[in-house]
């Protein structure tokens, strides 16, 4: 390799630096800026997660066929294998006799990608514009409008949970159909409580956990695509360092080689 195409190459490293160290502050600002609006919207997911806890006994996913599947990933990557977990999960729910006919809605166009290649077929639509900014609840409602949530009995949610900054898994999270809820859980004995109000409450809540799932799934790519910039960043430095010594070992050489020719061309000229 010539001493131009190493100083080139050094050139891009050092400009492929400036780009991942720039992910690396930006993800590190939109981190901190989710993490402040998850805290509000925490309470949400857990208090609607308690109030399914406490009046479902059984899991009833076992006994119904062909879920609503919500595969929360974004339109974006250099985020590691965040996306690829989340659909691992999905295939492996897909791949069950019972569930040979679920759906699946796509948040994002990375589920999309990455569920079409094997089970196309079982797509039933995807939301793009996902991962740009923070998720909103509107946005959580009008996916879930779109996907005629009644004519599913049960829907699973799998997304991203954050474990610590840096460390995430895929969880998942059951809903029901607000008739079959009403029908079969313990709350259909709470006679104080109006229908209409309680159906209104599950239907609220229902949105409220698809939200909050979106939001913490955010929180995991923010994380994840700064530790992934962070390494390339540490990566292309290592590079350059390693360019940098053979170069200057290469123009070391050049230099000490030309001196020699001139000194020998010198006392070849002395002696005549």
């Amino acid at each position: 390799m010539s001493l131009r195409s190493i100083q080139k190459r050094i050139q891009s490293y050092g400009n492929i630096n400036k780009i991942t160290s720039s992910l690396k502050l930006v993800s590190a600002a939109k981190l901190a800026k989710t993490e402040r609006l998850l805290k509000d919207v925490r309470p949400f997911g857990h208090g609607t997660l308690s109030f399914y806890k406490h009046y479902t006994h059984i899991n009833m996913l076992d006994h119904i066929e062909n879920h609503l599947i919500f595969a929360i990933t974004s339109d974006r990557g250099l985020c590691g294998g965040l996306h690829t977990d989340v659909v691992k999960k999905v295939k492996q729910e897909l791949d069950r006799p019972d569930q040979k006919l679920a759906k699946v809605v796509c948040v994002g166009q990375k589920s999309e990608e990455l569920l079409a290649r094997t089970h196309k077929s079982n797509i039933l639509f995807t939301a793009f514009k996902i991962g740009k900014d923070n998720p909103t609840f509107l946005e959580a409602s009008k996916i879930f409008n779109e996907c005629n949530y009644a004519e599913f009995i049960a829907c699973q949610i799998y997304y991203n949970h954050i474990i610590t900054k840096g460390t995430s898994e895929v969880d998942w999270i059951p809903i029901y159909n607000t008739d079959f809820f009403l029908t079969v859980a313990h709350i259909a004995g709470l006679e104080e409580v109006e229908e209409e109000n309680m159906r209104s409450y599950i239907e609220f809540s229902t949105v409220s956990l698809l939200f909050f799932a979106m939001l913490e799934n955010t929180l995991c790519e923010h994380s994840a695509r700064m530790i992934a910039m962070d390494a390339a960043s540490k990566n292309v430095k290592s590079l350059n360092e390693k360019l940098s010594l053979e170069y200057n070992r290469k123009r070391q050489f050049k230099i000490t080689s030309d001196l020699i020719d001139i000194v020998s061309g010198s006392q070849v000229v002395t002696e005549k």
